[in-house]
């Protein structure tokens, strides 16, 4: 009896976990799992649109591609591209005047970006009105003017502007660079690099000598109609802004030989001693070039003026040969003569919305 007893609870005691296993409470996550499927086992790549936002929205409203854009000038270290970017970079902004604007984040969705137009201007426009920029030469150790092309569209020039920190001198140079791409002014000035440009200058101002705090800058004028002749514009000075004298120098490239116009401002002096009875060196008075006469194309005209008074003195409008056989009075009270433009630059055309 106590044998059949002890073999009644052994039963029991081993079916208890089958009875405990059965009324066990279900695992929830189990249930809930799905069923393994080998099709769905890697996650999908999605799809990556490698369009830009430019050809997503002209794709859109169904707007033909833009033109792809060739940028001339492939060294960016202040080298500017088109007139603006010059006008902007040599405008004249104090360090304390200046406030670092807030960056203004939008969605990507609301950016719309079209390619940048440019068109082709002439390039001595305001005729004279423009120097090479110094305000920052200190910093930069360089300045560039921008490309000037000629009327055949087969050479462009440009100028450098060189500081030399050990005797704060300024030196400059000007440089040649050949052009290929002559049927469109657009292409020429777009596609041509500076790579291209020979490595002697044909013009340099400043290297002859070694004088602490003096610049000597040179600055595109125009071409001549013929596309042979190029002027420039050379100031002599101290402190960067200080001016004593600004010169003309052409640069002929069928002699390859540059010439300094001086006799303009001998011719000048003459004048107003033999008329006047004014001795123009106890004054302080310079010359500005302006370009090529427009009815005279082998002469140039230069503005002169005297600064011994509040009011600049105007001394009267003069014109000089490129050989420098002659230098004439054109007017004693007016500037009223016409300027010819020849060399070509880019202006850049805002898009407006």
């Amino acid at each position: 009896m106590k044998n059949l007893f002890l073999l009644f609870i052994s039963v029991l005691f081993f079916q208890y976990p089958i009875f405990a296993k059965q009324n066990e409470i279900p695992d929830p996550l189990f249930l809930n799992s799905p069923v393994l499927d080998s099709s769905n086992s890697l996650p999908q790549k999605k799809e990556v649109d490698n369009r830009t936002i430019n050809e997503k929205f002209r794709e859109k409203f169904h707007l033909p591609p833009t033109k792809k854009i060739y940028y001339h000038n492939i060294d960016k270290s202040n080298q500017p591209v088109t007139m603006d970017d010059y006008y902007k970079i040599a405008a004249d902004k104090k360090r304390k005047d200046f406030v670092v604007p807030k960056p203004i984040f939008t969605a990507e969705n609301d950016i719309i970006l079209p390619d940048p137009h440019y068109r082709v201007i002439r390039y001595n426009t305001p005729p004279g009105q423009r120097n090479i920029d110094l305000s920052s030469i200190v910093n930069t150790r360089t300045a560039k003017s921008p490309g000037i092309l000629s009327p055949d569209k087969t050479k462009m020039v440009y100028t450098q502007a060189n500081f030399y920190p050990e005797f704060s001198q300024t030196s400059s140079e000007a440089f040649f660079i050949p052009v290929s791409n002559q049927n469109d002014a657009y292409d020429a000035l777009f596609m041509t690099n500076i790579i291209q440009q020979q490595m002697k200058p044909i013009v340099s101002s400043g290297f002859d000598s070694i004088q602490n705090y003096q610049f000597k800058t040179l600055f595109p004028i125009d071409w001549s109609k013929d596309s042979s002749k190029i002027a420039f514009k050379e100031k002599i000075g101290s402190n960067i802004n200080q001016t004593w004298v600004t010169n003309v120098i052409i640069y002929d490239f069928n002699s390859h030989k540059a010439k300094k116009l001086t006799a303009v401002r001998e011719a000048i002096i003459y004048w107003w001693r033999q008329n006047k009875q004014i001795d123009l060196k106890d004054y302080l008075w310079d010359i500005f070039p302006v370009g090529w006469d427009k009815n005279n194309p082998d002469r140039l005209i230069v503005y002169a003026y005297a600064f011994s008074s509040a009011k600049p003195l105007f001394l009267g409008t003069w014109s000089i040969d490129f050989n420098e056989e002659k230098s004439s009075l054109v007017s004693i009270d007016s500037t009223d003569v016409e300027i010819d433009l020849n060399g070509f630059g880019l202006k850049e055309i805002k898009f407006e919305h």
